[in-house]
């Protein structure tokens, strides 16, 4: 009888794991939600108080002040942003980042014909602090792009960093969102450990330009709510910062970048449609820091009560203007005010407001736009448009006003296109001043 046959052993087959040698291609394991001493902090804009359904100035080193409608809060750097006290650092290879098809020929289709060749346009070869210091971010944009490519160093991962940030935010200035959004996925994912420093496990990229390839993030994946992770992302290191701060300077500069993140959600509640989140979220802030009576409070006081008048919720608003009267000042509250009077539809007593208010303030722009817009509402057509006209001789056009005008061009007048275009042709031939951005694109003209 032969004796019964052992069973034969499985042989499984060996899987090996082969470790990426790019470790930007990981991705970073979403943080779990767990309780600490952290999350008691009082002075997180952040924290969870009720249920909510994104260039003042860059670093000096970074960008201009002309760019600050493109950047976040001003802030020196410090060893966490990649500053030159990361000099230290084993060299590493940023040759990615130089890549000429990662950057794209920007599209003339967007700006009227008089903005592409004015005699008053610089050259391409201006240095990019004059192109900034101008207005001309489209200039300035292709300049860091070529400097990018061609110029800086692959280990001088500083010098990178400062070219893209440019690149990014002047795509930003001249509504080339999309674009910018599109470029900025060169970065990969900013978490991984590739963009931390080995030895201190500081961060490399400047805070700035995180804070900026967050929102383009969200609009290069059409997620809004992948902006709103990615701020709260950036606000738990500001917290941990927080806690380890050896210097009082240093704890204040991380306090002041978590409010920036805050104020930052906000900001994409709003885009996401999310106004009454929004509103809700701002009213979490302004008492954040256990101060009321604060310069920062009466700011975000007063951007909660710009929310609710969008929402339609004048009694919000209204107490909004309440909370910050302590700390107000007269110019600031009178236009909120009068900015009311328009939410409840009573035009002429904003008419009044805004015209009290242009005989204190004549060289306010703000002051006589609104006035013109009022006078509209109230039929007083010729009024609004002399007003307008004079704007764009005195003061420095920006997007609303150009918007403004041509509206009542087509309310005046078959021939409205003649006048934008004659308007364009203006605009085009006076010279920038940094005040404002120099390109004004179709929207604003509604070519």
């Amino acid at each position: 009888m032969n004796p019964p046959s052992q069973p034969r052993p499985n042989r499984a087959r060996t899987h090996v794991r082969v470790a990426s040698g790019d470790e930007r291609r990981r991705v970073a394991v979403p943080r779990r939600s767990t309780k600490g001493p952290l999350e008691a902090d009082i002075d997180d804009p952040l924290a969870d108080h009720t249920h909510i359904d994104i260039p003042r100035t860059a670093s000096q080193r970074v960008l201009s002040p002309s760019l600050s409608d493109a950047t976040s809060a001003a802030s020196p750097l410090s060893p966490q942003d990649g500053s030159g006290t990361l000099q230290d650092m084993p060299p590493k290879e940023f040759s990615f980042l130089q890549d000429p098809s990662a950057y794209h020929v920007l599209p003339a289709t967007t700006i009227p014909p008089p903005f592409l060749n004015p005699p008053t346009l610089p050259s391409i070869n201006t240095p990019i602090p004059s192109l900034l210091e101008s207005g001309h971010y489209r200039l300035a944009a292709i300049a860091a792009a070529r400097a990018l490519v061609a110029s800086a160093s692959p280990t001088d991962f500083d010098a990178l960093f400062h070219l893209l940030h440019i690149r990014l935010a002047c795509l930003c200035l001249i509504s080339e969102h999309a674009l910018a959004a599109q470029e900025s996925k060169i970065l990969g994912d900013l978490n991984s450990g590739f963009y931390r420093h080995p030895l201190t496990d500081a961060h490399l990229v400047p805070w700035d330009l995180r804070l900026l390839t967050v929102r383009l993030a969200a609009l290069g994946y059409g997620e809004w709510r992948k902006g709103i992770m990615g701020y709260y992302e950036l606000a738990r290191e500001c917290r941990e910062n927080i806690s380890k701060a050896d210097s009082v300077a240093e704890k204040t500069l991380w306090k002041a970048r978590l409010r920036d993140c805050g104020i930052r959600v906000a900001n994409v509640l709003v885009e996401m449609g999310e106004l009454e989140g929004a509103g809700r979220h701002l009213g979490t802030l302004a008492t954040a820091d256990g101060k009321t009576d604060s310069q920062e409070a009466r700011e975000v006081l007063i951007m909660e009560a710009l929310v609710w008048l969008r929402v339609g919720d004048v009694r919000a608003a209204r107490r909004c203007l309440l909370a910050a009267t302590s700390i107000s000042s007269s110019l600031l509250d009178s236009s909120l005010q009068a900015l009311i009077h328009i939410a409840d539809s009573e035009y002429p007593e904003a008419v009044n407001c805004w015209q009290a208010l242009h005989e204190q303030h004549p060289d306010d722009a703000m002051i006589s736009q609104n006035l013109a817009v009022s006078l509209l509402y109230t039929g007083r057509i010729s009024e609004a448009r002399k007003l307008l006209t004079e704007l764009t001789d005195t003061s420095p056009p920006f997007h609303s006003m150009i918007f403004n005008l041509s509206t009542i061009y087509e309310l005046c007048t078959e021939k409205n296109r003649d006048k934008k275009v004659a308007l364009a042709e203006k605009m085009a031939g006076r010279k920038g001043d940094g005040t404002v951005g120099w390109e004004i694109g179709n929207a604003e003209f509604k070519l």
